[in-house]
């Protein structure tokens, strides 16, 4: 007898195997990634030990100050009010607590967002390249993903293509800033003239298209720029947050989605919100993290060090051959490879136990992503390989390049 598998999930299954799960299966990472010597800069993981004084404040919410300490809590007041008046001061909005649902992880967050608007066959618009679980997530939550490819190399929010992806059955866009793998931060223009075209077809579908704004990297932007948020320029958008990134605790599961005070009914998507984390399966953090938040809030990954790796990889890569692309956000950076292949340079650099994400499985195929949360040391030690790796071959006579 088969087994009756929702077919939701079925095809969520099916793009994930073309993405991660792709490179998961062709190459030797899990064989690799904790091997002596291997330098993983495949994936955005912790390789040193975060600072005494946070994990001071994570573990104080684990020592009981009441009989009920550990009971059911969906919502910490104190955390919902210590990003609200965040958000109020970084979006000069008047966010309020209730604006506020809390959320383990932006992972969750996301998924909250499209149970709460997608109905079964709506199209949801999403960037490529791009995460990998988005296509996945829209399949799971009932939703038909619909990519919109991005200009490769500038990788900019052009407007004109999402007005060519909106059909009348589109409900939801997803866009990411700063823009995971290509680190493209968006500009206060391009998010105003995307608002343009959401509210213009919102006006003539005869309900809002709603924006689900990832934020996770909103905090990590290089070279003093700032980031301007969606919900600045467009009312129905939801932001969608978590401390996993600007921590770098991605174990340790708490996030947000905060609705802008100029949506209108926002009682409402407060309501569906919270019916939307009981039914994903409680997908509230854990109290002690909400606990925490409040001083949380004022504390972020320091900046400065991954821009330095940035800079490291980039001439490392450049001096082997490659075009690096100036990353402006989030922990990753794009290097484009000479001759088109991308798989092929992520096995050649397994060789010398250097681990690359080929982007590919991004929708950036002809690039290779690079995690910028190694140490310096890691990062130092890469480049090195990757110069003496494309150096022997090239003496070698062997046609690296294309």
């Amino acid at each position: 007898m088969e087994h009756r598998i929702s077919r939701f999930l079925v095809a969520a299954e099916q793009s994930y195997q073309r993405h991660l799960g792709a490179y998961l299966s062709r190459s030797s990472y899990e064989r690799m990634y904790r091997s002596p010597g291997v330098i993983d800069l495949a994936f955005g993981d912790p390789h040193e030990r975060p600072s005494p004084r946070l994990v001071e404040l994570l573990q104080r919410g684990l020592e009981p100050q009441s009989p009920d300490w550990f009971a059911y809590t969906r919502d910490h007041v104190p955390a919902q009010r210590a990003i609200a008046d965040r958000l109020a001061a970084d979006l000069r909005a008047p966010f309020i607590p209730d604006d506020i649902a809390l959320t383990n992880g932006a992972f969750a967050g996301l998924v909250v967002c499209l149970r709460t608007i997608c109905e079964p066959g709506d199209e949801i618009l999403h960037l490529t390249p791009g995460w990998f679980y988005y296509e996945s997530m829209i399949s799971s939550a009932g939703g038909i993903p619909r990519a919109v490819r991005l200009a490769p190399g500038e990788w900019r929010l052009e407007p004109e293509r999402i007005t060519a992806a909106i059909t009348s059955r589109t409900s939801a866009l997803i866009i990411n800033t700063p823009h995971n793998p290509t680190g493209v931060v968006y500009s206060e223009g391009e998010l105003a003239a995307l608002a343009e075209v959401l509210s213009e077809a919102s006006h003539r579908r005869g309900q809002p298209i709603y924006l689900i704004a990832d934020e996770a990297y909103r905090r990590i932007v290089f070279d003093g720029l700032s980031c301007p948020s969606p919900a600045e320029f467009y009312p129905y958008t939801l932001l969608v947050h978590t401390y996993t990134k600007s921590l770098l605790l991605p174990g340790e599961r708490i996030g947000y989605i905060a609705i802008p005070p100029r949506m209108p009914g926002r009682q409402y998507m407060r309501d569906a919100l919270t019916a939307a984390r009981l039914m994903t399966g409680w997908a509230f953090p854990n109290n002690a993290l909400q606990y925490a938040v409040p001083e949380l809030e004022g504390h972020t990954i320091a900046v400065p060090p991954l821009r330095r790796r940035r800079d490291i990889l980039a001439k490392g890569f450049v001096d082997a051959g490659f075009r690096a692309l100036p990353s402006q956000g989030t922990f990753y950076m794009l290097v484009e490879v000479p001759d088109g292949d991308d798989w092929g340079h992520v096995f050649r650099l397994e060789g010398c136990g250097v681990l690359a994400l080929p982007g590919s499985v991004m929708g950036a195929p002809g690039y290779l992503r690079l995690s910028l949360t190694a140490t310096d040391e890691m990062v130092d030690e890469a480049s090195g390989r990757v110069r003496s790796l494309y150096g022997d071959l090239l003496r070698s006579g062997v046609n690296v390049h294309g």
